[in-house]
């Protein structure tokens, strides 16, 4: 498979810290959620753990237009918040001075 990525799936991969091996990953062992048919190629969104990635089949070649990690479960964020409010007010109550 002849792998290329979009300016725009690099400049994501880097702000989201993804690394290029997790979408190659994504690609290979992923399942497939979403596909459409184009004229020039097939679209397919690639689902492997959260990671998530958009690429455009055209033959042998495939091209990268994005790539993101969905967000944690709303359980597990609530869990986040409430240790990290926790935390604070520690803090607070101990007289400790909290950086951020």
């Amino acid at each position: 498979m002849n792998l290329t990525f979009s300016a725009h799936a690099l400049d994501r991969c880097f702000e989201r810290r993804i690394s290029l091996q997790g979408v190659l990953d994504a690609l290979r062992q992923g399942t497939c959620v979403k596909g459409s048919g184009m004229k020039d190629g097939e679209r397919f969104v690639m689902a492997h753990g959260r990671l998530k990635v958009v690429a455009e089949f055209e033959g042998p070649a495939c091209v990268v237009i994005s790539a993101w990690r969905d967000q944690k479960g709303s359980k597990r964020a609530a869990r986040e918040r409430r240790q990290r409010l926790r935390r604070i007010r520690l803090a607070f109550k101990e007289g400790r001075v909290i950086t951020c």
